[in-house]
């Protein structure tokens, strides 16, 4: 197994730093939504598959290939040519698959990781893949107890990125066996369709960072003296040493700051004692350690207007 940093980029989110709560230079937010925030643990490089067996050798050929690659020298090419007769006996028109069973070093509980991730090339004798042209299973201990997940991203003739959050799992405390498979009623008998599959990881954000956050109200009136807000964060690595820091203000100028203690998804009731400015204000979530380091931060717009009580308040 290999810890490291994933190479691909993920989209930062805006982020301001907040006027009041602490000096400038302690104001700079971490990694947050970024690949600098990651880290992975690599399940399978695919320079060697002699552990994924394959579950359909009539229609079905796995190599460690060098004709697609996305790192390293090698990627598991997953070769299937469709056939509607063959198979299993009762099933001709079946599931061709192939899987790996997580032994030795390879981690079986997966609830210290946000995301499953594999990168995926197809290519096929067809003029496009069908709807759906690939799935991917997790396979949890007792019977029948699987999640299943359509690949319907998988084009043909490039890489494609698969990112799985590992909360989709039904059991992701609990993950036997990882298992590709396509379903024959989605081609037609002759189709030839390849998979190469590559750098199957699991990752993590190694800080924990705002994924949204969603006033539920974006007009205000002046006279508004609270406001709910919702949010949802990523990454699960110090979260119960974390604080949120919910403030709105104007301009520089912080008018009204609630905190809480963090949780993956919650809301936060902002009391605004302060009257805020009518015109454009903001509203924004920061992310506190136990050190009071700011991690990440997010700011959305709102609107304060003049209600048919209101006095205005000028900036």
């Amino acid at each position: 197994m290999q810890l490291h940093l994933p190479v691909l980029l993920v989209a930062a989110l805006a982020a301001a730093a907040p006027a009041d709560a602490l000096p400038a230079a302690e104001d700079t937010p971490g990694g947050g939504l970024t690949a600098t925030n990651l880290e992975s643990l690599v399940l399978d490089d695919m320079e060697d598959i002699s552990d994924w067996y394959n579950g359909s050798r009539d229609e079905t050929t796995l190599a460690a290939s060098t004709e697609h690659v996305r790192a390293g020298q090698r990627a598991l090419c997953f070769a299937n040519l469709v056939d509607h007769t063959k198979g299993e006996t009762n099933y001709p028109v079946g599931w061709p698959r192939t899987g790996k069973d997580l032994k030795g070093d390879l981690p079986t509980d997966w609830t210290a990781w946000d995301f499953f991730e594999c990168w995926i090339y197809a290519t096929t004798t067809r003029a496009a893949l069908p709807k759906s042209p690939v799935g991917v299973g997790f396979y949890h201990s007792g019977h029948k107890r699987s999640t299943h997940v359509r690949l319907d991203q998988v084009a043909k003739d490039e890489w494609v990125h698969i990112v799985i959050p590992t909360d989709d799992l039904m059991a992701p405390e609990d993950v036997q066996r990882i298992q590709f498979n396509i379903s024959e009623s989605d081609y037609q008998h002759g189709d030839r369709v390849d998979f190469y599959i590559d750098q199957v990881a699991l990752t993590r954000y190694i800080e924990p960072s705002v994924a949204e956050l969603r006033p539920t109200r974006k007009v205000l009136f002046a006279n508004d003296r609270s406001l709910l807000v919702q949010y949802k964060l990523a990454g699960r690595r110090g979260l119960s040493e974390t604080k949120v820091e919910l403030s709105a203000g104007h301009g520089e100028q912080t008018i009204a700051v609630e905190s809480a203690p963090a949780s993956r998804q919650g809301e936060l009731v902002l009391p605004i004692l302060r009257p805020l400015p009518v015109g454009e204000s903001w509203v924004r979530l920061g992310l506190r350690d136990a050190d009071q380091r700011l991690l990440d931060q997010q700011q959305v717009p709102v609107r304060v207007i003049t209600g048919p009580f209101d006095e205005e308040v000028q900036p």
